[in-house]
């Protein structure tokens, strides 16, 4: 049955209705009731474990009917007792104008050791607490309406495990969480980047990483277990437990228009969907449009927020703080590894056997950008193809890869398979074998380099095509990442 008939039930007088709405106070707490309705006095029998219990209970019961204003019941009288029943209490209180509260104090068991039998000592006390026009202390209806959304704890936590345990204020679990998670990222992006970290120790933290990711969602939500005693919005604001804002913007978060369809607006859903589809792919090969998707989420969880009732809405829900953390977070995911890669990091996939047996091709290899550092005598370097090796094969590709041997000014002279660097011998342990090739004394030019591979004699380098600008330079190789079985620094 829907909320809105047990209410309407509860105002005829049924008494299932109202047992059915004060259970629904009282169960988040773990506790039942017995409810008795006889000539307007309305009997509450519940058990209290602890005096704490007690005080939630009977302030969660009276704020419930007050808000009911069932015309059958004129004054209520809550009867408890805690779990071993050596402690029984009761209250009572009119549901007019004023609180004429009544308030049996405790009263405890006293065993004997001869029968076994119990004997209770009672004692009366009168309390006749200020009057208040409604019937509700202010001090409960501010904590009500402050009172925090755990779907607004878990749109945090959708941004960066932690920060919806930081919010319901399980502040240590969630730094933990957040500290756990930013040391697995880093090891994992360690582990790929470094010379001599291993790539499928980085895939391998991607798992635990979702993980925490998964679990922490939830257990944002479940932070909220044992702190709704108060939640009467879930009787008695069935349209914002029926259309949660926050659901939609989490929804939202996930992917743009999924909210719209939890809200049921079909047509703008999926025009976000495509949008952000269309925008994702043209960021692929323009990076001004980069900023494009993070504003796509953004612009998609703040307009389902607002598209939900306004009954459903709170004007101290942080929506705009949310929508910047999302833009923020979204870019930064976006941005950070745009920008490791345009300035310092490149990937690259070996495209031929020319530098067996160092690499072989379909080897991807990662090579740090040059950045105005000249590349050292012996580096694997890859560079932009000189126009004149385009010329003799437009086929060759953009991007070459091949060994310095020659810096500026050197004097590079190839005979009998030894290469002689300013008339010394250079020694090769790299190669697969001695070129079968005969270079005369030349000077390498200013500002360019002389490279070959390292299979000379199956290799398209500077002594078919001449010298390297040393602006065609990109960067100096450094590690193989893929495939498993070849992951390793290179030397």
């Amino acid at each position: 049955m829907t909320p809105a008939k047990l209410q309407a039930q509860a105002k005829q007088g049924d008494l299932r209705a109202i047992a059915a709405l004060i259970d629904e106070c009282l169960t988040p707490h773990g506790m039942r009731a017995q409810v008795r309705l006889h000539q307007g006095l309305l009997s509450v029998s519940v058990q209290a474990p602890t005096p704490k219990h007690r005080q939630r209970c009977v302030a969660a019961i009276r704020e419930l009917l007050m808000k009911l204003r069932i015309p059958a019941v004129a004054r209520v009288r809550i009867l408890g007792k805690n779990r071993d029943r050596s402690v029984i209490w009761s209250e009572e209180f009119a549901l007019g104008n004023g609180t004429d509260v009544r308030t049996v104090a405790p009263r405890r068991r006293k065993q004997q050791n001869e029968d076994n039998t119990d004997t209770l000592a009672l004692a009366l006390s009168r309390v006749t607490p200020r009057p208040s026009s409604t019937g509700i202390q202010p001090r409960r209806s501010r904590r009500a309406k402050l009172q925090k959304d755990p779907w607004l704890a878990v749109n945090l936590s959708a941004l960066f495990p932690g920060l919806g345990q930081i919010y319901a204020g399980k502040i240590f679990r969630g730094l933990g969480i957040i500290l756990i998670e930013a040391v697995l990222i880093a090891v994992a992006v360690s582990a790929f980047y470094s010379p001599q970290g291993n790539t499928l120790t980085s895939l391998g933290l991607v798992f635990p990483i979702l993980g925490i990711y998964l679990v922490n969602i939830i257990d944002a939500h479940r932070c909220f277990k044992n702190l709704s005693f108060l939640r009467l919005e879930r009787v008695l604001k069935n349209k914002r437990n029926k259309n949660n804002p926050w659901v939609a913007v989490f929804l939202s978060q996930l992917l743009p228009g999924l909210g719209h369809l939890y809200l049921k607006n079909v047509g703008l859903g999926a025009v976000l969907m495509i949008s952000l589809i269309v925008a994702s792919n043209i960021a692929r090969f323009h990076p001004g449009w980069l900023l494009v998707p993070p504003l796509l989420y953004a612009i998609a969880c703040y307009h389902a927020y607002f598209s939900c009732p306004r009954s459903a809405l709170h004007s101290h829900d942080p929506i705009v703080m949310i929508v910047i953390l999302i833009v923020a977070f979204k870019l930064t995911s976006i941005l950070i590894p745009a920008w490791v890669e345009h300035d310092f990091v490149q990937r690259f996939t070996i495209p031929s056997d020319s530098m067996v047996p160092t690499l072989r091709s379909g080897d991807q290899i990662l090579a740090f950008k040059s950045r105005g550092r000249p590349p050292q005598k012996g580096d694997l370097v890859v560079f932009r193809a000189p126009e004149f090796a385009k010329t003799l094969d437009p086929n060759a590709g953009d991007l070459f890869i091949k060994r310095t041997i020659g810096m500026p000014l050197d004097v590079i002279r190839l005979k009998d398979g030894i290469i002689y660097i300013n008339n010394e011998p250079l020694s090769e342990d790299y190669v697969v074998g001695p070129a079968q090739y005969n270079l005369d004394p030349q000077i390498v030019p200013a500002d360019s380099y002389f490279v070959l591979g390292d299979n000379r004699n199956n290799s398209f380098d500077s002594h078919v095509w001449g010298y390297v600008p040393r602006n065609h330079i990109i960067g100096k190789a450094y590690k193989i990442y893929w495939p498993p079985d070849r992951i390793g620094p290179l030397r």
